[in-house]
């Protein structure tokens, strides 16, 4: 009803102030025919009647800034012009687009690179409403834009058409606007502003570098700040051919490692400078409040997504469990997190990430829980050759290194699985590759790239030199991954990577049949009897496969401009 109610509904033309929300999704490049793509908050709303040049738009400033002196120094004239006004005190959160056009040769326009968090500028704008999603039933590919930006809270796109030579930032209105400005939503401009900053100091000398080199560091921001702005489409295309895009996000995994090392830290300091604190407070609450904090930080510097505000929350609650002493366990909190998420915000539910993300860490606390138990069943026998205790440490030794890669092995064999209903459900499509490229990617990311990446975000703030000389050395190994993994994925033997199924009840139907046995209690039922409907889901998939090999599909590419069409 929300969605319904604050959407665009018809394209016009307009003059509007223009509030930057966060980073842009994308910069404005000529040479490599990129567009500029940033979600921003539109108001004081006018018709446009005459096209306006950038001079007028200055002027339109001035009287702005002349009007906002005049309401603040008499507040019956406010009172009795916002009646009037009404109509212009509208808002919507836009997608603003700008794409390179031949011939176009506008400073202006290129400028919007230098657009900061919480700038503010006059612009004349052709406003659109959403495609609908039924646009994207037909689409095989599974991927759809009007959830996705709804998601997001957005309720119109925009095109740029003509821009204000200057713009006016945040510290310019806090002495006119204190009052209508929120602390936390100043606090979130300035964190967004040190992720702007981040992403210039990356954008150095761009042009001079090799496209490996520009992808290589654009992927190592992307894995420190969760800004995908400079990775070109072919990189992406790379990572979901291999099934390794969900290392791209900001997920649990980089919040937690950023969490355990400050908390390590301030431990360890603690310890040599000032053991007298455990007198007060638990060696436990100190880690736990280092890591809540540290969480909590770097989950609004990389945007407070879904992973990272889902990482942060289950400290907090899972601190609290503890605090309480009640027997409650990590599912249950889990579970009711993802509740009280989509209660506040419904809009996650359009979400891809939510899905994925609780329900792949629900997957792995029910491998874990397992897998626990038959580890220690198989490290029982501890007490079997008390003559031969080097043999037998050598023994158990191997016999450990043998379980932590079969577990490793068999993880990832269970979560590729399990995952892909889930998976087919919300892309239509699966990368077959994911099976073999995780196996090592996700160890090279999570004990190499991140935390050599988190030090040198943490080395940025005191020692800048030394950070950028880490981040050489690992834009270095993801550039060697790149070429690994454009190396694998052009075999021939191999080409066919990719699996396509649409996701009908018939699918869903047989998916629950064959997960009933492993829901329900064990030896309520046999487990072999999720044969027969895992046979059926195979031989269903397999002929959707060959189906959709055989049969032409016309597909209505999206343009960005309701007078052109395209079609494949």
């Amino acid at each position: 009803q929300q969605a319904e109610a604050t959407k665009i509904t018809e394209s016009m033309r307009v003059q509007a102030l223009v509030t930057i929300e966060g980073i842009s999704d994308s910069v404005y490049d000529g040479v490599i025919n990129s567009g500029y793509r940033q979600v921003a908050t539109v108001s004081h709303i006018s018709p446009l009647i005459s096209e306006l040049t950038a001079q007028e738009l200055d002027s339109a400033k001035v009287n702005y800034f002349t009007s906002m002196e005049n309401s603040l120094s008499s507040n019956d004239l406010f009172d009795n012009t916002s009646n009037e006004s009404s109509d212009s005190n509208i808002e919507y959160r836009v997608l603003l687009n700008a794409y390179p056009k031949k011939g176009s040769k506008s400073a202006q326009v290129a400028d919007l690179n230098q657009l900061r968090p919480g700038d503010q500028l006059f612009m004349t704008l052709a406003l659109a409403p959403l495609a609908t999603s039924e646009q994207a039933l037909n689409n095989p590919s599974g991927f759809d834009s009007y959830r996705w930006l709804r998601g997001r809270h957005i309720d119109g796109v925009a095109n740029i058409v003509t821009t204000s030579t200057s713009s006016f930032a945040l510290d310019e209105l806090s002495a006119l606007e204190a009052d209508s400005r929120s602390y936390l939503k100043r606090f979130r401009t300035r964190i967004d502003q040190g992720r702007w900053q981040l992403r210039q100091h990356f954008y150095q000398k761009w042009a001079g570098q090799t496209t490996a080199t520009q992808q290589a560091k654009a992927v190592t921001l992307s894995l420190l700040t969760g800004d995908r702005s400079l990775i070109n489409r072919d990189t992406k295309d790379l990572y979901q051919l291999a099934g390794i895009s969900h290392l791209l996000a900001i997920s649990g995994t980089h919040v937690l490692f950023l969490a355990i090392m400050l908390a390590g830290a301030v431990v360890f300091l603690l310890n040599r400078l000032y053991p007298a604190l455990y007198r007060y407070i638990p060696r436990w609450q100190v880690r736990w409040w280092v890591m809540i904090s540290a969480a909590f930080i770097y989950a609004l510097f990389t945007g407070f997504d879904v992973p990272a505000a889902r990482t942060a929350w289950m400290l907090l609650a899972i601190g609290l469990v503890r605090l309480i002493l009640l027997p409650i366990s990590t599912m249950r909190v889990l579970l009711a997190l993802a509740v009280l998420m989509a209660w506040f915000d419904p809009y996650v539910l359009w979400q891809a990430g939510y899905w994925l993300s609780f329900i792949a860490v629900a997957l792995l606390l029910k491998y874990d829980s397992a897998s626990q138990s038959q580890n220690n069943s198989a490290l029982s026998p501890s007490a079997r050759y008390p003559s031969h205790r080097d043999v037998h440490r050598s023994r158990i030794l191997l016999i450990k290194v043998w379980l932590t890669g079969k577990r490793v092995f068999k993880l990832q064999f269970w979560l590729f699985i399990s995952l892909l209903p889930i998976t087919l459900l919300l892309f239509g499509k699966a990368s077959l590759w994911g099976l073999v490229i995780n196996l090592f990617a996700i160890g090279l990311f999570g004990w190499v790239i991140v935390p050599l990446n988190l030090l040198a975000g943490l080395c940025y703030l005191l020692w800048p030199a030394l950070a950028d000389s880490i981040w050489v050395l690992v834009s270095a190994i993801i550039s060697n991954l790149h070429d690994l993994i454009t190396w694998l994925t052009s075999l021939p033997a191999l080409s066919e990577a990719w699996l396509y199924t649409p996701v009908n009840m018939a699918i869903l139907l047989m998916v629950l049949l064959a997960m009933l046995p492993w829901l329900l209690p064990r030896g309520l039922i046999s487990r072999w009897l999720a044969l027969p409907p895992l046979t059926l889901l195979m031989m269903t998939v397999y002929a959707n496969q060959q189906s959709l090999a055989t049969s032409p599909t016309l597909y209505i590419l999206p343009t960005g401009d309701r007078y052109i069409s395209a079609a494949v």
